[in-house]
């Protein structure tokens, strides 16, 4: 069995102080956890000040380190708030921060440079290019997303970044910091920690053909909803990969579930590590079950596709079944079981047209109230509502299990190793020294003077025993030396306020894990002005978009399709748009990129896709070679102005800016397919569905209607049920100074690209006012 240098580490999540002690005792290795601002997961518990320097210090004393996600995009008016808040992460010994935000990772990597800097996967690094890229910006660590597998990891580790790879929990069903779903429809921005989980509500797929239109049915209505990851049974394949850390999902779940999933992955990995086998079975799969899971599933690290991957039936927590309701009296509700159920746990009952849940407070059996049944038994509860004799009944919280896993961490049971040292001579103080494994030590000394015994002096086991009453603390003495005189004698009481100043005094030194970091003044990049002339700009996904486009005599033409560019290549004006999703080396030519892996190309145009929302990450693109920057799709015309006010009074030059006036957004980009899935269930790739000539789309329950499109490799691109028409407010962004303009161009025919050309024509030739 092949092993690695460095053990993984078992990374997880904290929502709460609570949560974090849960993970901490259950045996964890590094916990993240959210701040009141700045962080992916807005509706969290999450931690204030006061409480961040809590979780630092506890988590500290028993070897865990603490990363704290900063994973948001950050606007221009918030952008020193920002920085002031990681600084106060940073004095405050916080071991790392995870950050989305380009400019900002830019801006701590110059001015906190003893920070450890890892690359969220909202930043999308899903290629060689983005690993070495951010490696070179100072990342120490890339969280990858949750699409890539583990043969691709396998690469990744062999370039000698620490790669995060999430293990076990909730799935996005688009790539993250790609999803703009939330923010577009429901003004919550998944890039700003308030993802309204679009993805977890019904939807329909419809056909349209030859003018006809067709809802096709699949086996139900969840068709964005995955299951859960499940990899605990993968482990040693996931640590032979490389993997640095093992990632539980899970800041929004309860501490019992951080208590159990830790747990679990903790014994797989100390298995692996010491030769043995860590059996996956019943017993441990029923325990992940009953805590939470919508379906479980080995996701794209594993090559689960369709049916493996989603779960459309439910998107909440399924729990396990329990029952079946076999009879329904004026006020009772008769259930057969096929497993135990007891007082206090939770129970869900599926029927149309809703589910009803609750906590069972009375359980009957033969008419006897009793605190539980076994499976066969035939049991009653109190009916307070209408339920449907026939219903199946789940069991979606355990009372028994809940209150096991409260217990695992309630009485601190983790315990850190020191080692001591105990002399005492007579006519002298007595003397204890205290080391842990990590080297730290402390030294105290008795506030008597030892005696010699006239009868029983002190022995060994004495001494012993009153040093080893550790129980309170986090310490357990793993051995103690002694220099004893034969005849030497101290007060108990001595030894015990001796052991005592002794662990609190490393305990105090075990709080602080940095010293001394450093904080260096600003340091401006370098921006060279790029003089272009005002350019009215297109991407195009069709042969008959990009004709139109040429007639029209655009400037530039992105061309999204790489079969069709390959046929224009050499076109004056004409430059490929590269996909979001970039597996290969990228050409030596002018283009315009998607994905933070084409920095590394030379001369390039950058997309919304790379998020900029701030004139500071602008500043960084353009140090790595942007030759245009578009806005993010995020940013109010408002928000765009003021980005471009900033950077010029900042850097004191001007910046190609791109504006997009008109498109449908790409609300989401995924490698799952929801026509493969409805039609043929299938669990294979490239089934050449979205190439038989008809038009598919996805139906809300509002009945919006969002377009599907299938790249070339097989991803599927949801895009707005609207279209985004800012034409009309292209001469107020000309008079604050913002001078290229974007039209993207998905599904419109030629026709209406000439129409909608015309119209940014014509107002480009207005002015403000007028």
């Amino acid at each position: 069995m092949w092993k690695t240098e460095r053990k993984v580490e078992l990374l997880a999540p904290a929502g709460s102080m609570e949560a974090l002690r849960a993970a901490v005792q259950n045996g964890c290795d590094a916990v993240y956890l959210g701040g009141s601002m700045f962080g992916a997961r807005a509706f969290a518990n999450n931690f204030d000040e006061d409480e961040i320097q809590e979780a630092i210090a506890y988590a500290h004393v028993y070897g865990v380190r603490v990363f704290v996600t900063v994973n948001t995009l950050i606007r221009e008016e918030e952008f020193e708030d920002c920085v002031r808040y990681v600084q106060f992460l940073y004095e405050h010994d916080v071991d790392a921060v995870i950050i989305q935000d380009m400019g900002l990772f830019s801006v701590l990597h110059q001015r906190f440079p003893d920070m450890e800097l890892h690359a969220s996967t909202q930043m999308h690094i899903h290629n060689p290019q983005g690993i070495r890229f951010m490696e070179s910006c100072g990342a120490s660590r890339v969280v990858v997303p949750r699409e890539t597998p583990l043969k691709e990891i396998r690469a990744y580790a062999a370039l000698g970044v620490d790669l995060e790879v999430f293990v076990q929990g909730a799935l996005c069903v688009s790539y993250s910091g790609q999803c703009l779903m939330s923010s577009l429809t429901l003004q919550r921005s998944g890039n700003r920690g308030e993802c309204a989980q679009n993805c977890r509500m019904k939807y329909q797929l419809e056909k349209r053909e030859d003018g006809h239109r067709e809802i096709l049915q699949g086996k139900g209505e969840y068709l964005l909803s995955p299951k859960d990851m499940n990899t605990l049974e993968r482990v040693p394949e996931l640590i032979e990969a490389g993997i640095a850390s093992f990632k539980i999902e899970g800041r929004m779940k309860r501490p019992e579930y951080v208590a159990l999933m830790v747990a679990l992955y903790r014994k797989a990995i100390d298995a692996y590590y010491e030769g043995r086998a860590f059996i996956y079975d019943e017993a441990v799969d029923m325990q992940m079950k009953k805590i939470f899971n919508r379906g479980f599933t080995q996701g794209h690290l594993f090559h689960h596709y369709g049916a493996q991957l989603m779960n459309p039936i439910r998107p909440n927590h399924i729990g396990v079944k329990v029952g079946k309701v076999i009879q329904v009296t004026r006020d009772k509700i008769v259930i057969r079981l096929q497993d135990t159920l007891r007082q206090q746990d939770g129970i869900r009952i599926l029927q149309e047209p809703k589910d009803i849940g609750f906590q069972v407070n009375f359980l009957y059996k033969d008419g006897l109230l009793v605190n539980h049944g076994a499976a066969g038994d035939i049991v009653e509860l109190d009916k307070t509502v209408p339920v449907v004799k026939g219903s199946i009944v789940l069991k979606t919280s355990d009372a028994q299990q809940l209150q096991a896993l409260q217990k695992s961490y309630e009485a601190a049971p983790r315990k850190v190793a020191v080692y001591a040292q105990f002399t005492m001579q007579a006519g002298k103080p007595a003397v204890l020294e205290i080391m842990d494994e990590e080297g730290r030590s402390v030294r105290v000394e008795s506030d008597a003077v030892c005696e010699t015994a006239r009868r029983m002096p002190l022995k060994e086991e004495r001494i012993a025993a009153q040093l080893k009453k550790s129980g309170d603390t986090p310490f357990v003495f793993e051995n103690i030396s002694y220099q004893l005189d034969v005849q030497g004698i101290l007060p108990i009481r001595e030894l015990n306020q001796m052991r005592r100043s002794a662990l609190a005094k490393l305990e105090e030194q075990r709080k602080i894990l940095h010293k001394q970091r450093r904080i260096l003044a600003d340091k401006q990049p370098v921006i060279h002005s790029i003089q272009d002339a005002p350019s009215l700009c297109a991407v195009v996904h069709t042969e008959e978009q990009l004709q139109a486009c040429l007639q029209e005599g655009l400037d530039m033409i992105f061309v999204e399709n790489r079969s069709l560019y390959a046929l224009m290549k050499g076109t004056e004006g004409v430059y490929p748009r590269m996909p979001r999703v970039m597996k290969e080396e990228y050409p030596a030519s002018l283009m315009m990129i998607q994905e933070t892996g084409g920095l590394q190309a030379g001369k390039v145009f950058c997309d919304t896709s790379l998020n900029m929302t701030n004139s500071h990450t602008a500043a960084f693109l353009l140090t790595h070679g942007a030759r245009g920057i578009s806005f993010s799709l995020e940013s109010s015309l408002q928000d765009c102005i003021a980005i471009k006010r900033c950077f010029q009074e900042r850097y004191a030059v001007d910046a190609p800016f791109f504006y997009t006036v008109y498109g449908r957004a790409e609300l989401m980009l995924s490698e799952y397919c929801p026509i493969n899935s409805v039609i043929c269930n299938h669990t294979d790739r490239n089934c050449g569905l979205c190439r038989q000539g008809a038009a598919y789309a996805l139906l809300d329950v509002k009945q919006h209607r969002y377009p599907i499109l299938c790249d070339e490799a097989c991803r599927t691109h949801i895009l707005h049920y609207e279209v985004r028409n800012h034409i009309d407010s292209i001469p107020e962004a000309k008079q604050h100074g913002i001078q290229h303009f974007l039209c993207t161009f998905t599904i419109e025919g030629a026709a209406d690209c000439h129409r909608i050309i015309t119209a940014c024509k014509a107002q480009l030739q207005m002015k403000q006012g007028v």
